[in-house]
């Protein structure tokens, strides 16, 4: 294992970023917030920690009570403990927003984080009487449920017998979500297929519109 380096100061925060101020560190847990990944699934998605180095990662993890890891299965996921660090870590996504003054890549954009960042952004009133349980197929393989004023983001399917269907670049997906397209508009010009609930699909993208567009109201001042 290896060693951690510590601030050495009696002050929470610093306590905290004892253990997360690491590299690669909170990207680990971004991905476990979606739900339980398996050590390959995770260097997976950031093939450039390398095996070694995410075991160290997953290690000190470990070791401090924040993922557990199950068996037979193999499966690492955040325990009780590290459920605490899902408000902050997503609160750090939206803030980011703010810096990503030229807007987002659809090259490297990851749809499903940003459905996960739509968990902390979304307006619950404007969730309230949606119930949506829908799979996503945006380059990105997951599943969004909403019930009781409440978005829920996983990887992997929903657990629904028949749930609703999206079917889109990822692009689509990034510009639904940001409000730069309608969902009417995607499926006139044939960029996004839906299956099952549309008008919920479709009030669903304009909440994820209107929390990017009072997230990114405030921008990081420019330093030219």
């Amino acid at each position: 294992m290896g060693v951690i380096r510590r601030y050495g100061q009696a002050c929470p925060l610093a306590t905290a970023m004892d253990v997360l101020g690491e590299r690669w560190t909170v990207l680990i847990l971004r991905e476990l917030l979606l739900g339980p990944k398996r050590f390959t699934e995770i260097l997976g998605r950031m093939p450039s920690i390398g095996p070694n180095r995410l075991t160290d990662r997953l290690r000190t993890l470990h070791a401090t009570g924040v993922v557990s890891k199950a068996e037979p299965t193999s499966e690492y996921t955040l325990t009780e403990f590290g459920e605490g660090l899902r408000t902050p870590i997503i609160g750090l996504g939206l803030w980011g927003l703010g810096l990503m003054s030229d807007g987002v890549d659809p090259s490297t954009a990851r749809p499903d984080m940003v459905a996960l960042c739509m968990t902390a952004a979304a307006d619950p009133g404007r969730l309230a009487g949606l119930t949506l349980e829908c799979d996503v197929d945006a380059g990105e393989r997951f599943s969004m449920t909403v019930s009781d004023g409440v978005l829920q983001v996983r990887s992997g399917p929903s657990p629904a017998s028949s749930p609703s269907t999206i079917a889109c670049d990822v692009g689509t997906f990034i510009a639904l979500s940001l409000g730069g397209e309608t969902p009417s508009a995607a499926v006139s010009s044939g960029r996004l297929a839906v299956g099952g609930d549309v008008e919920a699909v479709g009030r669903l993208f304009e909440t994820f519109a209107d929390a990017a567009r009072r997230h990114t109201a405030v921008t990081a001042p420019s330093t030219t």
